[in-house]
């Protein structure tokens, strides 16, 4: 993968979690990409939950805080962009969205993809997935929002 940054550990470092920046540094020193397939599962304890022939979905191991759920759907093959993605891995990816939320029974959820440079989409890693995340609903008297970066002001 040559020179390319696939680790971004200042954007882990904007909202800390446990041992994420510690676990992102030693990647970096691995030198490996960590949501390619053959690399997952050095460093990402949960098992994969749903897979077709493009896609694996796992929880996330350092979930959102407030997230009653929060899934990853990870490409099976490294590609960093949507504009890279075949239409069959976009559909591929639709069928396993409709999997997991029919087997989860859920209402409402936000599906969000890190695609491209990790300078502009807050991710931590550049090869391409999503997050599904379930927060609980909002109510009159006691509800926080569940916070996420997607990007930098400018």
């Amino acid at each position: 993968m040559g020179e390319k940054k696939q680790v971004d550990v200042g954007n882990a470092s904007v909202v800390p979690r446990d041992d994420y920046v510690k676990v992102l540094e030693e990647i970096i020193a691995a030198g490996f990409c960590p949501f390619c397939e053959e690399h997952l599962f050095k460093h990402h304890p949960n098992p994969v939950l749903f897979q077709n022939k493009h896609w694996l979905v796992t929880k996330n191991t350092w979930p959102y805080v407030g997230t009653r759920l929060h899934l990853l759907f990870i490409a099976r093959t490294h590609i960093e962009r949507i504009e890279d993605m075949t239409a069959t891995m976009l559909l591929y990816r639709h069928d396993l969205y409709r999997q997991v939320i029919e087997e989860h029974t859920i209402t409402g959820a936000t599906f969000m993809t890190r695609s491209g440079e990790t300078l502009f989409t807050g991710a931590t890693v550049t090869h391409l997935h999503s997050h599904l995340i379930v927060g609980g609903a909002r109510d009159e008297t006691d509800s926080k929002p569940i916070k996420a970066l997607v990007g930098f002001e400018k």
